[in-house]
Order: structure tokens, then C-alpha cells, then sequence
């Protein structure tokens, strides 16, 4: 059962989460995208970007020593730069207004997470963020089958994270809180924010 749970932990990683949700939203629809060249874009920053982290730890004198502790900060910091990165992009190439979201609900996720992990030393689980956000996400542009799936993967993504030791039950909770606040601020400040 060990082997399961940490198989679950492996394929649920958050570039994961970001890649299915980017394409899934641009099947059902693509004007939300613009062009193929923001998908690809936001393919890269939100998923490729953030995976890099993973092979090239081995190589980064300061993390490479560091085991999964230095794997999991490496990864932090990738995240964030692939999420802002993307934000600014999508700003200066005025994409529509649902990829801004997107990459918005991310890069707040991803300050969020860096303050209460590295600031507050509140340890939050990025992983239950990166799959309570993406649901959301999906709720919200309407793909309700989809983000059914989606809850019916974070039950099986608490337990593995719990029995692997990854994150207590609270952490979960705290990550899992972290974008459902987020998508509220921006919808609640979207005429702000977007225009």
C-alpha cells in the first residue's frame, strides 16, 4: 500500500495539476487562450518551468545536498519565478482576461505559500494547493465534470501525503484554504485588477 501512496504523491505533483488544467480549459475553450502561443506560454511558465526544479536540484551546489527538503524549496522557488513570469506576460501581451485569471490565482497561490512557509514559518502543503486550485479553477470557467474529478482526487491525495509523512492533516488544510482565498480576492477585485 506504501508503494501506492507514494505513486499517487509522484503523479500528483503540482506542474501536473497545471498542465491537465491548461489543457482541458483550452479544449473546452480555447478563446479563453487567445492564440496556441499562450497555451504553449503558459505551458511552459506554469508547468515546464516549475519541473525543472526536480532534475536540475543535482546540479545547484545549495540545494543538491539537501535531499527532499532542498527539493521542495528548489521547487518553490522555480514555481514562483515561472509564475510571475507568466503574469507579467500575459499582461504585456494583453491575453484574455481568463488566462490572466489563471495565471493571477497561481502567482497569489505561489506568494501565499512563500509567505507562510518562508516568512511565517507556517508550513502549508503546496501540493493541496496546487490541486484545490485548479478545481476551483474549474468550477469557475463552468467545467463541472472535470472539477468533480478533481475533488475525487484530493481525498486519495490527503491520505498518501498523511501515510508517506509528507504533511499532516493541518497543513493539508492550510494549502488547501490558500487558493479558495485567493479566487475570491480576485473575483471580489477583478474590475481592479484585470482592466
Amino acid at each position: 500500500m506504501e508503494k501506492v501512496f507514494k505513486i499517487i504523491r509522484k503523479i500528483t505533483i503540482p506542474p501536473v495539476f497545471a498542465a491537465a488544467l491548461l489543457i482541458i480549459v483550452y479544449v473546452a475553450h480555447a478563446s479563453y487562450f487567445g492564440n496556441a502561443w499562450h497555451l504553449l506560454g503558459a505551458l511552459f511558465f506554469l508547468s515546464i518551468l516549475p519541473t525543472l526544479a526536480y532534475p536540475l536540484q543535482k546540479y545547484i551546489p545549495k540545494y543538491k545536498d539537501r535531499g527532499r527538503e532542498g527539493q521542495r524549496s528548489l521547487a518553490m522557488i522555480f514555481s514562483f519565478a515561472g509564475y510571475l513570469l507568466g503574469t507579467v506576460m500575459a499582461f504585456v501581451a494583453s491575453a484574455p482576461i481568463e488566462l490572466k485569471i489563471i495565471y493571477l490565482e497561481y502567482l497569489l497561490c505561489g506568494i501565499g505559500m512563500l509567505l507562510l512557509n518562508k516568512v511565517f514559518n507556517i508550513k502549508a502543503s503546496g501540493h493541496a494547493c496546487s490541486i484545490v486550485g485548479p478545481v476551483l479553477l474549474s468550477l469557475y470557467f463552468g467545467l463541472y465534470i472535470h472539477a468533480i474529478i478533481g475533488v475525487a482526487l484530493i481525498l486519495p491525495v490527503y491520505i498518501s501525503s498523511v501515510r508517506t509523512k509528507q504533511h499532516s492533516l493541518v497543513q493539508l488544510i492550510g494549502g488547501s484554504v490558500i487558493p479558495v482565498v485567493v479566487l475570491l480576492t480576485i473575483v471580489s477585485f477583478m474590475a481592479i485588477l484585470l482592466n
